[in-house]
């Protein structure tokens, strides 16, 4: 099972919030729903309360339990890409937590998915996942 090296979740966080600026907030989330750590990038205005917050990291256990119905047939899910009308978000979906990032959405696709790409690199590096 994977785990967050001791240094932990600030690290990684930091590093995927210097990615590009429109990488707006980066959340962990623990298989039981609890959001472990979180961070807004500076400057940037939270497009949902503490409560919305903590009923959305609910919300992606939950969604990560429905995925899970297909691993036998499709494979794990490793990657969640939504595009609402406020902004991207992406959920990396680890062995036992989840990775919420969350970027502005006047970006494309094509830069949505070359910033995916390098959260991606992070954590595989970091974590040495999906090698």
């Amino acid at each position: 099972m994977t785990k967050l090296p001791d240094a932990g979740y600030e690290k990684i966080i930091e590093e995927i919030l210097a990615i590009d600026a429109v990488v707006r907030y980066v959340g962990v989330v623990d298989n039981r729903g609890s959001l472990v750590y979180s961070k807004l990038k500076e400057g940037k205005k939270s497009l949902k309360t503490q409560k919305e917050e903590e009923v959305f990291a609910a919300d992606l256990s939950v969604m990560k339990l429905m995925q899970e119905l297909f691993n036998d047939s499709l494979g794990r899910v490793t990657l969640v890409h939504t595009v609402r009308e406020k902004l991207h978000q992406l959920v990396y979906y680890i062995d036992s937590f989840m990775i919420y990032v969350t970027c502005e959405r006047n970006i494309d696709n094509h830069t949505a998915t070359e910033i995916s790409d390098k959260i991606e690199s992070i954590l595989k590096n970091t974590l040495k996942i999906w090698t």
